[in-house]
């Protein structure tokens, strides 16, 4: 894919825009440096098709993106390196159990109704367009079949056409389109998984292999949706560890009026 390139060099002064992070001087100037980073092609996707929706912020000139995906060549020996981010609803006291209420867990359905959720189901869109693939455990990754595999709209094509690895010893011919197998060791097979791909693989639901990846080190991020409610029972996300598991809070906002988006990074230099 190619996109328009502004007639700009690197580190050259750009346009007399306000830009959110920039520091003082630059902001004194209303300028930033450009830096010599790709967006991601889900982000450039987006912009693409809201600049052809129509939005005159998006079409433009000033705002277009000018950026070029580059490849691997072209980002100075850089690995590739793939970001393991799990993603869930939990309840107040931690619980990830039957938030749908389709699982036949007694205090299931803890969500509520899924129409009187619409900042839900925007974050989970926007999760899906930012997503490199999805890996899931096997209970999970059927449930998730079952429930999209045969939907459309926006959310179901993405999840539909995603990549999707499912560790499991027993599945041997999975039916959900773009599907792969992991059958040997889960800690194995993850850490290859994050050399292969460059982005966001997100876990959903799948606590078991939540807890596997949590203990070896291999999460990246956490991204909690936090209901206000306090189940007392049920499968809880984390599990034991063999030692404390250092996070820093990265971003907070509130959805739907009550429901708390928390996502933390892991600390590694702790």
């Amino acid at each position: 894919m190619e996109v328009e390139l502004a007639a700009v060099g690197v580190r050259q002064l750009a346009e007399r825009v306000f830009v959110p992070g920039a520091g003082e001087t630059e902001r004194a100037l209303g300028h930033r440096t450009i830096l010599a980073r790709p967006l991601p092609i889900a982000v450039i996707e987006r912009l693409s098709n809201t600049s052809r929706a129509g939005n005159s912020s998006l079409s433009s000139p000033r705002a277009r993106c000018f950026f070029k995906q580059q490849d691997d060549t072209e980002t100075k020996g850089e690995p590739k390196i793939g970001k393991i981010v799990v993603s869930d609803n939990a309840s107040l006291d931690g619980v990830i159990q039957d938030p749908a209420g389709d699982e036949g867990f007694r205090r299931g359905g803890w969500v509520g109704l899924i129409k009187d959720r619409p900042g839900a189901n925007k974050l989970a869109l926007d999760e899906a367009l930012g997503a490199e693939a999805l890996l899931l455990g096997r209970r999970s990754y059927e449930w998730m079949a079952g429930r999209w595999s045969s939907r459309s709209g926006e959310l179901a094509d993405r999840l539909n056409s995603l990549p999707k690895y499912v560790v499991s010893s027993t599945l041997e011919d999975p039916e959900w389109n773009n599907s792969t197998v992991l059958k040997g060791d889960v800690v194995n097979e993850v850490s290859k998984l994050k050399q292969e791909l460059d982005g966001d693989i997100v876990v959903v639901a799948s606590f078991q292999l939540v807890r596997a990846l949590m203990e070896h080190d291999l999460v990246d991020e956490l991204r909690l949706k936090i209901y206000p409610v306090v189940l007392g029972a049920g499968e809880r996300l984390f599990g034991e560890t063999s030692g404390k598991k250092p996070m820093r809070l990265v971003d907070t906002q509130t959805i739907d009026g009550d429901v708390a988006v928390l996502t933390h990074e892991v600390v590694r230099d702790a």
